[in-house]
């Protein structure tokens, strides 16, 4: 890349090498300076950006979230709902080498946020804009038939992301029974007994 390049470009750069670095060493074994060599960028220019480590993490997981973000965005909003919620929980599913890594990344911030109260900010402000979102999907859904009108439509959500999460979880921590057919499959299996309990499913 150009020495030339500008600020954002730069710092893109490096947040896509603290994401390769992260997914391959982990939190506690990444350094300014491993991130600096996956960059191919001096130290010393990591931290004309990022004067110190906790400032590159912190970038790091907001934009992993933005991310996310910009892939739920993305996602078609189209009748039937049940299908739109299953289009967008899956953008968070690791279903391809990208989301594979950020979900490696997004464990080891989950990690950091249990000492650290600003990267505990940042993850709780994702989860409630993602709860608040499903929310009102599923009331929507309520509006049209889908699914029952006794269905607390926040309590779902957040049991839903919670799903979504623990799918995740076991996908990168034991691999066997939680591969990526079995996980769009769970995922199905679930949103199937939310939408279905009107037809008695």
């Amino acid at each position: 890349m150009t020495r030339h390049a500008d600020p954002d470009t730069r710092r893109l750069q490096i947040a896509e090498a603290l994401l390769r670095t992260l997914a391959e060493r982990g939190l506690g074994g990444t350094t300014l300076a491993d991130v600096a060599a996956a960059a191919d960028v001096s130290v010393g220019l990591v931290q004309r950006y990022f004067r110190t480590k906790d400032e590159l993490l912190i970038f790091g997981i907001e934009y992993v979230y933005q991310r996310a973000t910009d892939r739920l965005h993305r996602v078609e909003i189209a009748p039937p709902v049940r299908d739109v919620v299953v289009r967008l929980m899956e953008t968070f599913l690791p279903l391809d080498e990208t989301r594979e890594r950020e979900l490696r990344v997004w464990l080891n911030f989950l990690t950091a946020s249990l000492t650290s109260e600003r990267m505990a900010a940042i993850h709780r402000a994702a989860t409630g804009e993602l709860i608040d979102g499903i929310t009102d999907a599923l009331t929507a859904a309520q509006r049209t038939g889908e699914p029952d009108d006794d269905l607390d439509p926040r309590a779902e959500a957040t049991a839903l992301v919670a799903f979504v999460d623990g799918l995740c979880l076991h996908h990168a921590a034991t691999g066997d029974g939680y591969d990526i057919p079995a996980i769009r499959a769970a995922l199905a299996t679930y949103a199937g007994r939310l939408f279905g309990r009107r037809a008695g499913a």
